[in-house]
């Protein structure tokens, strides 16, 4: 079966849980070609004991949660990977995602996949209504509190000012606040609508190509976003849903459990779980822990 897939991976923590996934993506996809971007600054990592067949983003980017250095950095990992190889498809993980597919049927989905991307997405309306979307949502990214989460986000006139944090040693930090109306230097239109959803997806060849050359209108949106709350939500979703000649598929095959509320996060995936896993047909699941006993169980699944 011809085609490949590539693989662009974020990291910042735990070289280990890295270092396993590197190796099981080499196993059952067979070598493929992998860039992954490793936040030097929050973790060492010696280089030396990874596989050579991997490339390291260099230099590198501090990235920090919520920040638009996270798409930055995913950014260069995805050029870096396109620059070495040219892979039919490509996949956007962290080192906390696993395999949760055998290679040969992922691939064989893909290339039978009438979609160019595979991304979790939704409208952000232009103005906040208490019910943006109906009931009996399943995924946290579409409830009434979270899609009022995202207007305030991403659509809201938002101002912000220095603060000081104690989280993981002394630093500055700011603190944002909403405004209940539009901002004025929004690059969102009618024909350029805010959309935002999971951050995690899959792309092929085309859709990468149009990451890797923005428009006026995507580099409008970065500087934008550069100044917001977790971009990462919005970006990617804002760029590919708006481009017309991209067909995309909100079914992108990752398993995730999530908690309630807003701002939901997900849970690390336990042993009791893996049926769940197992049902979703899904190509990945997250997040798990380092060293966590399901994945031996999803190791023998996979050999």
């Amino acid at each position: 079966m011809s085609g490949r897939i590539g693989y662009v991976i974020l990291s910042h923590a735990n070289p280990l849980q890295l270092l396993r996934l590197l190796r099981t993506l080499q196993r059952v996809y067979d070598n493929p070609p992998i860039a992954c971007h490793h936040d030097f600054t929050q973790c060492p990592l010696r280089l030396d004991e990874f596989p050579s067949e991997v490339h390291f983003v260099s230099p590198h980017l501090p990235t920090r949660w919520g920040q638009f250095s996270i798409v930055a950095a995913s950014l260069r990992a995805l050029d870096l990977l396109y620059r070495h190889a040219a892979p039919d498809w490509f996949v956007l993980i962290s080192s906390a995602d696993y395999p949760t597919m055998r290679g040969e049927q992922v691939l064989e989905e893909l290339i039978h996949n009438k979609s160019d991307v595979l991304l979790d997405y939704r409208e952000v309306p232009k103005v906040l209504r208490e019910q943006s979307v109906s009931e009996g949502h399943s995924l946290p990214h579409e409830a009434p509190d979270n899609m009022a989460l995202a207007w305030r986000r991403y659509v809201a006139q938002n101002f912000w000012f220095p603060i000081v944090r104690l989280r993981n040693g002394l630093r500055i930090g700011r603190h944002t606040a909403s405004l209940p109306f539009r901002a004025w230097h929004s690059p969102f239109a009618d024909n350029f609508k805010c959309f935002y959803g999971d951050f995690w997806f899959t792309g092929n060849q085309k859709a990468a190509e149009i990451l890797l050359r923005p428009t006026h209108e995507h580099l409008e949106l970065s500087r934008y976003l550069r100044w917001r709350v977790v971009p990462d939500e919005c970006y990617y979703q804002t760029v590919l849903v708006n481009t017309p000649q991209l067909e995309i598929s909100k079914s992108t095959r990752r398993f995730a459990k999530w908690e309630g509320g807003p701002g939901a996060h997900p849970w690390n995936l336990e042993l009791s779980d893996l049926p769940a896993i197992i049902s979703a047909k899904a190509h990945f699941a997250r997040k798990f822990a380092p060293g966590a006993s399901v994945l031996d169980e999803i190791d023998r699944m996979l050999s």
